[in-house]
């Protein structure tokens, strides 16, 4: 290949991934609101219930770990608090 046909596939090359990237990077927002939205309706719900407020934001938070696929340590400190995956 020539050094222009060769740069014209890179060219056609990265569109493509830059493209994917994108779709991907939608995809990936739409699961973070859907996430959002039942963790929402975990807590809202929770709370109608009569459990404590603090109870269900944990339960909240437990969802929205377990659907975005998070483990949360927990301690006493929040600021001493790690995410580990």
């Amino acid at each position: 290949m020539s050094d222009e046909q060769t740069g014209s596939f890179e060219e056609l090359i990265e569109g493509i991934e830059a493209e994917m990237n994108v779709q991907r990077l939608h995809k990936q927002g739409a699961y973070a609101v859907t996430a959002s939205r039942i963790a929402g309706t975990v807590l809202t719900e929770a709370v109608a219930s009569g459990l404590p407020y603090e109870l269900a934001r944990d339960m909240a938070a437990d969802t929205w770990n377990s659907i975005m696929g998070f483990h949360q340590l927990a301690v006493d400190n929040d600021e001493d608090a790690e995410v580990v995956g």
